[in-house]
Order: C-alpha cells, then sequence, then structure tokens
C-alpha cells in the first residue's frame, strides 16, 4: 500500500476541521437556545453568564477552524 500524499493528507485534515467546526456550531447553538430560553428572571444570573462564556468561546473555537478551512498550502516536489 503506497502512502498517501502530504497533500492528500492535508486535505483530509481539513475535512477533519470542516466536520469540527459543524460540531462546534451545532454545540454553540445548542448553548445559544438554553440561553434565549432561560426565564427572565435568570437571564442576568451566574448560569446566564456561564452560557455567555461558553458560547464566546465556541465562536472562537469556530474562527480558528475557519482559518484551517480556508488554509492553502502548496507542498513541493520531492524532484526538481
Amino acid at each position: 500500500m503506497k502512502n498517501k500524499s502530504r497533500a492528500t493528507r492535508f486535505d483530509e485534515a481539513q475535512g477533519k476541521a470542516l466536520d469540527a467546526k459543524s460540531e462546534m456550531e451545532e454545540l454553540r447553538d445548542e448553548l445559544q437556545n438554553w440561553r434565549d430560553g432561560l426565564p427572565e428572571n435568570l437571564q442576568n444570573g451566574n448560569k446566564a453568564s456561564e452560557l455567555d462564556d461558553a458560547i464566546s468561546e465556541l465562536d472562537t473555537v469556530i474562527s480558528s477552524l475557519e482559518e484551517v478551512e480556508s488554509a492553502s498550502i502548496t507542498f513541493p516536489g520531492m524532484f526538481g
């Protein structure tokens, strides 16, 4: 069995990053729905703050994964 090229391995890794990004977006959306559904008397409490922090952290991770998704690398050949 021949080893995969670096370009192929990179493409596969980008695909995994895209899958991870989708999962992170789903988690963020679940937390946002939870946050949006908090009763009015809890809108400014600790749980709301914890949810806001987690949503913000997920947004940061999603942004990082978007950078991976849009990355392009030209790998040098073995010869010439």
